[in-house]
């Protein structure tokens, strides 16, 4: 595996803590990191124990927490059943866009009037801070897009259509191959009005810019994928 942390010497597993459901959820949130980060590249085996010895946690929440990720399509088990980091065709991406498209212009439709100035304050903040970074990270990156988008599904007021969105938005974040730089200002911009829009409560407004900023983020990526050839994978 590509990943240096997993190629230390082996030791006894983690002791058990309190709660198998908060060991599980705690593997799982280190492993999605790992994923998120691009520590683990898609075709990476991920070898449990190895993978346990380098969380520092036992195999039995880490084996839980795998099965979660395939689950959501993430990781996926190939002859022999040895799990690997999942690899995604361009089609299925752009697949994964569309519903996010329908979806978050619904949620930012239920979302108008129903964000506070003080929070909408904060979130501009981020963004105008990100914007203000030479070269962000895709970390940096991805906490300020995350904080607009998931602040936006929960005012929804759908707790089914925020977890869907958070789910595919995962998936989406994941299968980048790398961040776009031309898209890191535009993308803010379009984040800054969409806020505006939520705020003063004009849900057909909000509706249209989300619309136009997921539709800019698809041909953004359709533009990098195909027309320069470069391969989806689950690398950040």
């Amino acid at each position: 595996m590509p990943n240096e942390a997993l190629n230390m010497p082996f030791a006894d597993e983690a002791p058990a803590e309190s709660g198998s459901r908060t060991l599980s959820e705690t593997a799982y949130e280190k492993v999605l990191d790992m994923l998120l980060s691009g520590e683990l590249v898609a075709g990476s085996v991920l070898q449990e124990r190895r993978l346990a010895e380098a969380l520092n946690i036992s195999r039995t929440p880490l084996r839980e927490a795998l099965s979660h990720l395939e689950a959501e399509g993430l990781v996926t088990r190939e002859v022999g059943r040895l799990m690997i980091v999942r690899r995604i065709s361009v089609r299925s991406y752009i697949e994964i866009l569309h519903v996010r498209k329908l979806l978050e212009t619904e949620a930012a439709g239920l979302a108008a009037g129903r964000i506070d100035k003080a929070r909408a304050e904060h979130i501009r903040s981020e963004i105008w801070k990100l914007m203000e970074i030479e070269k962000p990270t895709p970390t940096q990156h991805w906490a300020v897009d995350d904080l607009v988008h998931s602040t936006i599904a929960d005012a929804s007021e759908n707790q089914l259509l925020a977890e869907q969105i958070r789910d595919l938005r995962r998936r989406t974040h994941i299968f980048n191959t790398r961040r776009i730089p031309s898209r890191l200002k535009p993308g803010s911009l379009e984040h800054l009005a969409l806020i505006d829009a939520v705020v003063i409560g004009d849900a057909d407004k909000a509706r249209e810019l989300m619309a136009e900023h997921i539709g800019n983020v698809r041909l953004a990526i359709v533009d990098q994928l195909v027309n320069r050839g470069a391969p989806v994978t689950a690398a950040k």
